[in-house]
């Protein structure tokens, strides 16, 4: 072998042992987004108690390849609004140790989607670069209507309920390290009837779609609105949340995922609704059991982490 061979052989080698460790750099920087993630949960829910996170495996299936990911508590049990302030004031503390050019990408599962919305109007641009909402109750929910129409608010038995429901949610709130928030069972599950979330939508209607069950403007005053969701009850016979939302989602009309009504779910772009997920499968519980056939929930989160990155946010 020639010196001028050699070279071109050692040259050769060189350059694929660089290009094989740029691959798997790139590889480990798949969901590094731009702006962090913020996860915010829904109704009844937390960021993570005794090790248990509410999105369950999404902050470190993102965190693994590159994704700054946040997991804030707001009050278990309250409306959008108070739910979004709460959000707000959050997401600006976190912008002052971050620095004023860093903006979040938002997702809200459940009530967290019209909380996550309230977050992006309130906050604009300046704040909050996107906001996704996951299962969302942007349209209200059909069981919280069918819920109120059976239990009057001012009757005995909603009080018992009330009380009940805001003892669970003061002490899920402890556990999750805000002892100080107060729940209001009565005014999140108000908020999530029907009139109630089209009274929110009127003030806050950034992204909402253009006709029933279709899409809405995919950015809004410099914010990109997207949504997804599931239409499915029943996905696995070992998961013991499924015949509860078998339950609920019989007081729905419709395809829907227990609680939502699938076009309900709808806002800014669509990126689908039709998913063999239920309420709970959304963020992965219980314990990672969905679908055996279908889509994982964690790749949903895995992919819009690669949309948000590919739109430079």
């Amino acid at each position: 072998m020639n010196i001028i061979k050699f070279k071109r052989l050692i040259i050769g080698v060189m350059l694929a042992v660089v290009s094989c460790y740029s691959i798997q750099a790139n590889a480990g920087n798949e969901y590094n987004t731009k702006y962090p993630i913020v996860l915010v949960h829904g109704v009844a829910g937390f960021d993570s108690i005794f090790g248990i996170d509410y999105f369950y495996g999404v902050r470190d299936a993102l965190r693994r390849k590159g994704a700054t990911v946040y997991t804030p508590n707001v009050t278990a049990w309250e409306d959008a609004y108070e739910r979004g302030q709460q959000l707000v004031e959050y997401l600006e503390d976190l912008q002052a140790s971050l620095g004023s050019h860093v903006k979040f990408n938002l997702m809200g599962h459940s009530l967290g989607g019209p909380t996550v919305r309230y977050a992006a109007k309130v906050g604009g641009s300046r704040l909050v670069a996107s906001a996704t909402t996951i299962n969302a109750v942007n349209f209200g929910s059909d069981f919280a209507d069918a819920a109120l129409g059976i239990i009057p608010i001012d009757g005995g038995a909603a009080a018992l309920i009330s009380t009940a429901l805001n003892l669970m949610g003061n002490i899920t709130d402890t556990l999750a390290g805000n002892p100080e928030y107060a729940s209001d069972a009565i005014a999140a599950i108000k908020f999530m009837t029907t009139p109630k979330a089209n009274e929110f939508n009127r003030s806050f209607p950034d992204g909402k779609p253009r006709s029933r069950c279709g899409g809405g403007k995919g950015k809004v005053k410099g914010v990109r609105y997207y949504s997804w969701g599931g239409d499915t009850t029943f996905t696995n016979v070992l998961d013991i949340t499924d015949p509860l939302l078998i339950f609920t989602g019989a007081a729905i009309n419709g395809s829907n995922d227990g609680m939502v009504e699938r076009c309900d779910q709808h806002w800014g772009k669509v990126i689908g609704t039709g998913y063999n997920m239920n309420h709970m499968d959304a963020v992965n519980h219980t314990f990672g059991i969905h679908h055996l056939w279908e889509t994982d929930p964690l790749t949903l989160y895995k992919n819009h982490a690669v949309r948000l990155k590919s739109a430079g946010l």
